[in-house]
């Protein structure tokens, strides 16, 4: 559907086509700087001027009576050295928002060219609870997949959850330690967090609670069935809690998958890398290396055998593209991954995968000790978002301060 815009730029194309045709299709029409000239105005008789040595003025007096605006329109206005000025009636307004009122699409054209976007958005940690950080990324991710899907391209919203990982055997540590007691549905987050706690001081104070809490993650991750048992219920009570929060918001996704999902894939994609020679072994940990990015190296593998969050983001990246055939994957998390990020998508693209993707980052929030909000609220004047693209090696970036 045509807004009132484009349909006086519709008629004035016409017109200089017609008359004009070396000057090109334009724009011709622009807002008005000054809204007691008008709503709009044309430039177009002091370019056709410019070129054809005519009176500017005269071009505007024939334009303006050759070339009739819309029906309900003001009679147009020559003004200056050779503009036309236009004014929209109440009644030309008053049936544009009717149209807009009657189209499903609200007058918001589709794109010609749909692609299936992923936009990964939120990724709390399971045991944790949601921080201010989570709910920028939430809000930001939300508000961009409905945008993309109004224009007509195919959004799959993921909700990448941390669920696996070291902290998880001093979690376990703490929680048997206490003889596994029920989780109150009430409370769960916080009690999780309290046991990770406890487990964490003692694991970090003690090397036998060190080695204690190594053996724990360690059952886990073999699949000893009483550790997987505790952690199933681990993530059946922070996604309830994660749940409550997106049911208020009115935020979905379509696919909720936490990095214990790549698991079993990750020393194969090491293995991968290192054939390629897009990694190598430095100091017995897996490396991928550009100084142009870092002095400090991607690590893929510890030396120790473990495996990071970038080694299962690139798992994650590849089942996106294999499973799911994304074009475009868009990542919203807060300024501190922007260096994680440009290793993610640098990795991706010596590795092949094929996709644009795209890093979409807000500033951190810092509390009264100049230290990043954990948790709570708070109200600033603005968000500064930033929007780094990659594709075939490129890399450009927006920047853009939204109120709040």
């Amino acid at each position: 559907m045509s807004s009132l815009r484009s349909e006086l730029e519709a008629r004035i194309q016409v017109w200089a086509k017609t008359h004009f045709p070396q000057l090109g299709p334009g724009p011709w029409v622009r807002p008005c700087a000054d809204p007691r000239h008008g709503h709009f105005q044309t430039h177009l008789p002091m370019v056709a001027a410019k070129q054809t040595g005519a009176n500017p003025r005269e071009l505007a007096t024939r334009l303006a009576q050759e070339c009739p605006p819309p029906p309900d329109w003001s009679t147009p206005e020559v003004a200056g050295s050779g503009f036309v000025n236009f004014r929209v009636n109440p009644e030309a307004v008053g049936k544009a928002v009717e149209k807009l009122r009657q189209d499903p699409k609200l007058g918001i054209p589709h794109t010609p060219q749909p692609e299936t976007i992923v936009v990964d958005f939120s990724s709390p940690n399971i045991a944790k609870a949601m921080h201010v950080g989570h709910i920028r990324s939430t809000l930001l991710g939300d508000s961009l997949s409905r945008l993309l899907s109004r224009i007509g391209h195919k959004v799959i919203r993921i909700n990448h959850l941390g669920d696996w990982g070291t902290q998880f055997g001093k979690l376990l540590l703490a929680y048997r330690s206490a003889g596994r007691p029920p989780l109150d549905p009430d409370r769960s987050i916080q009690q999780l967090e309290e046991f990770y706690k406890k487990g964490h001081e003692e694991a970090e104070s003690d090397p036998i609670k060190m080695d204690a809490a190594r053996a724990e993650l360690a059952a886990l991750q073999s699949g000893e069935a009483e550790r997987l048992k505790d952690w199933q219920h681990f993530c059946q009570r922070s996604g309830e809690h994660f749940h409550q929060i997106y049911r208020r918001l009115g935020v979905t996704f379509d696919l909720e998958k936490g990095e214990s999902s790549y698991h079993d894939e990750l020393p194969g994609i090491v293995e991968e890398l290192l054939h390629l020679k897009i990694a190598t072994i430095s100091q017995g940990a897996a490396v991928v290396q550009n100084p142009v990015i870092s002095e400090e190296p991607f690590l893929i593998r510890k030396s120790d055998g473990a495996f990071l969050y970038g080694t299962t983001d690139l798992a994650a990246l590849r089942s996106r593209l294999r499973d799911l055939h994304a074009d475009r994957i868009i990542y919203v998390t807060d300024g501190r991954q922007q260096l994680h990020f440009r290793w993610l998508f640098d990795t991706a693209r010596k590795w092949n995968q094929k996709a644009e993707l795209e890093h979409v980052w807000f500033g951190t929030i810092l509390g009264p000790d100049r230290k990043p909000l954990k948790a709570g609220m708070e109200h600033p004047s603005s968000l500064s978002i930033f929007w780094t693209r990659q594709k075939s090696g490129q890399k450009r970036s927006f920047r853009k301060n939204v109120p709040t």
